[in-house]
């Protein structure tokens, strides 16, 4: 299932429109301001409008992502209580418009330690979780390349924060390329890619993954570099994209793209997974010389 974020602008109907458009199965959205901590209702026709286009729409799926300013981990008390409401406001407006995902950085610590952060981390997550025990929305943490203070760049780390969680059918991964590559996990090979899967599948249970996103990266192996580029044109080249839509575990996994210039590159890019899709490992090499 491959799609890429949209934009919203002018209402959240206006992903479909970008969806169709680019021809994604899939789409990822802000629902909430992106910028800003205040948050406007939500109309009950904002919500029908909602429902009925995405009935008319080919896109199978819609993601929501917490925004940015949200900082669970932060260790500046007023911050992280408003980053903590948010993700409850997040998570109850995912309901009212039927969405299933809603993906999430685990935070930054902002050098108070990676200790107390994932303490902090938890207990925003545990708090939210107790205060919408009648939504199904799942929360997606993202892997995250470890620039700055983040959190959750090793699996290790996000294994933690998941073993401290309640109600964990309630919490899910989303596999982010570049992150994961700017971590430090070799995924630019058939057998680097193998290898992650293998360790993440050990340390947390490959059938986590209910999401990836699909970005090359700007920085380097184990750089710690957060740059999205388009596919093929960084680090990662072809081989790990050709191996994830091509992994019959993940046929169903909504794979979304986030790059730069999405208005004018994504449908380019989506294509071009597309066409790996139909690709042999043979051929993609081939394509790679």
């Amino acid at each position: 299932m491959l799609g890429s974020n949209v934009p919203t602008i002018g209402g959240l109907t206006t992903g479909f429109r970008y969806g169709d458009k680019w021809g994604c199965q899939c789409i990822q959205i802000y629902i909430t301001l992106s910028r800003r901590w205040d948050v406007l209702d939500l109309s009950e026709d904002t919500v029908l409008q909602f429902k009925s286009a995405w009935q008319e729409s080919s896109v199978r799926e819609v993601i929501a992502h917490l925004p940015y300013l949200a900082n669970l981990a932060s260790p500046d008390k007023e911050l992280y209580l408003k980053a903590r409401n948010r993700l409850i406001i997040e998570l109850n407006r995912a309901k009212e418009l039927g969405i299933s995902f809603l993906v999430l950085h685990p935070g930054n610590h902002r050098g108070s330690g990676e200790r107390s952060g994932i303490q902090r981390t938890v207990k925003s997550l545990n708090d939210a979780i107790a205060k919408t025990n009648n939504v199904s929305t799942k929360i997606l943490l993202e892997t995250m390349s470890g620039q700055g203070t983040e959190l959750g760049y090793s699996f290790e780390q996000i294994a933690k924060i998941l073993d401290q969680v309640k109600d964990s059918h309630r919490f899910g991964i989303c596999f982010d390329t570049c992150h994961v590559f700017a971590a430090g996990y070799g995924v630019d090979t058939y057998k680097g890619y193998e290898r992650t899967i293998e360790r993440f599948d050990k340390i947390i249970g490959i059938k986590k993954i209910q999401a990836f996103h699909l970005n090359d990266s700007k920085g380097g192996l184990g750089s710690r570099i957060d740059r999205h580029v388009s596919i093929g044109e960084g680090y990662l080249g072809l081989k790990c994209f050709h191996a994830i839509v091509k992994d019959p575990r993940f046929i169903d996994v909504p794979k979304i793209l986030e790059i730069p210039k999405r208005e004018e590159r994504s449908q380019q890019n989506l294509n071009l997974l597309k066409r790996l899709q139909g690709l042999t490992r043979k051929e993609v090499m081939q394509d790679a010389r």
